[in-house]
């Protein structure tokens, strides 16, 4: 596949120089070239007009308006090539002005490397150093301060240069300004990476309170030091995003590790000593909702999340096990999986009591061995006709209670399954009547 894109970029590169105009692969698709990573769109800075490039390229579209525009030209199965005017009065301008150095690397179509500003030196000794003076870059852009610590999230083995992390400590009052949506799409990226020294960065360079004030209002809550004896809610919640970094590398296990426990502040009471948070799941669920729309996640990266962190109190406590069936039929096997995994995750980082989880885990495995087999022991078609209703939100909570007493055992075949929906018709007849 990068063979491919490289294929297909070069021979843009050679369309655009034909035609009289230098052209370049540049940015991050020649940085992951050089650390044989996977790349998604490939950016290339030109000295054409964008009106010179749609020119060249029916399919081509422009996104954007004056000097920062960009035309996508989109390519076979889903990707796209970005290529951009030169930013300022040449190639040499537009790679000073990127904001890293492993990111100021250019690419000609012969495959020889422009490195003005040292990137290939950088890559090697595995650090993140801002392009040029580091004031200068962040006050141009307030942004490159998260991306610095995202970039040494993501990229394995890199550390931050000293000077660099000295600006993002110098500079951290203009970073009060950034649109949410802008700092939501660093940490969804980093989220791909080592989240936990994401975090960590963040704590120390004093930018915690002003990207997740939520998480870091967890700070000096208290907890029952029987169930945790690692500390107060923020505590809990960095070990548990450690853990989740450990175990996992699904971004929505980490994400929902970090957001679990959000709604317990607003839930904690005290009773006779004992430190409560009743029903924190529930305003963590909605809270999780609140912050990941104003960061511009995606809607279904938006519910896998906010469900795991709604529902993460199930595998706990004891509970009718007919829940755990109708989690299973509304959010799948993949979703199923995940919420035990998050909640193994919590436990590791409380008390280490497995005993209701193991239970639970069980009724779960259960359920879903008796789910996936081919043939169902009823369907919504069957509710339907014995029962003499029409299709609607009645079936499928009849399904879910059915489905609810095959996971306990108490309905074990087909005719066992008829038998309680003719049991049921009865009863509602009689209600009728």
């Amino acid at each position: 596949m990068i063979m491919n894109k490289l294929s297909a970029s070069l021979e843009i590169l050679h369309i655009l120089e034909t035609n009289g105009f230098e052209a370049y692969i540049v940015g991050g698709t020649v940085r992951d070239l050089a650390l044989g990573l996977h790349f998604n769109d490939v950016d290339i800075a030109t000295s054409a007009s964008p009106g010179e490039i749609l020119s060249l390229f029916a399919e081509a579209k422009i996104i954007g308006d004056g000097q920062l525009c960009t035309v996508v030209i989109p390519q076979e199965k889903g990707w796209a090539v970005e290529v951009t005017p030169f930013q300022g009065a040449g190639l040499l301008d537009d790679l000073g002005r990127r904001d890293f150095t492993i990111n100021a690397m250019a690419m000609n179509r012969f495959g020889e490397l422009i490195d003005p500003f040292g990137g290939l030196l950088d890559l090697t000794r595995r650090v993140v150093r801002f392009n040029g003076r580091p004031e200068d870059r962040i006050k141009e852009d307030p942004i490159r301060c998260i991306r610095l610590f995202r970039f040494a999230a993501t990229l394995r083995g890199f550390v931050i240069d000293d000077l660099a992390w000295k600006a993002t400590l110098e500079n951290l009052p203009l970073f009060q300004e950034v649109p949410y949506e802008r700092i939501g799409k660093e940490i969804y990226k980093a989220l791909g990476g080592n989240f936990y020294s994401f975090m960590e960065a963040l704590e120390v360079a004093g930018y915690l309170p002003l990207i997740l004030p939520e998480i870091y209002a967890l700070k000096g809550v208290p907890q029952d030091p029987g169930f945790h004896p690692e500390g107060d809610v923020y505590e809990h919640t960095k070990l548990c995003v450690k853990n989740a970094e450990a175990l996992t590398s699904v971004s929505e296990i980490k994400a929902a590790a970090m957001f679990h426990d959000i709604g317990k502040p607003l839930a904690l009471k005290e009773d006779d000593g004992r430190i409560r948070f009743m029903g924190h799941e529930k305003l963590g669920g909605s809270l999780s909702i609140e912050i990941m729309k104003r960061w511009a996640w995606p809607s279904p990266f938006v519910k896998a999340v906010s469900s795991l962190v709604r529902w993460h109190m199930i595998p706990l406590i004891s509970l009718a096990p007919r829940r755990i069936p109708k989690l299973y039929l509304e959010y799948g096997k993949r979703w199923l999986d995940g919420l035990f995994l998050l909640s193994y995750i919590d436990i590791a980082s409380s008390n280490g009591d497995y005993s209701s989880w193991t239970k639970n885990r069980e009724i779960a495995l259960s359920c879903m061995f008796k789910f996936s087999g081919k043939e169902k022991l009823i369907s919504g078609k069957d509710v339907m006709d014995i029962l003499k209703i029409e299709q609607g939100p009645q079936v499928g909570l009849i399904l879910s209670e059915i489905q609810g007493l095959i996971a306990e055992g108490k309905i074990k075949d087909r005719s066992e399954a008829i038998n309680f929906l003719k049991a049921k018709r009865e009863m509602m007849n009689d209600e009728r009547n």
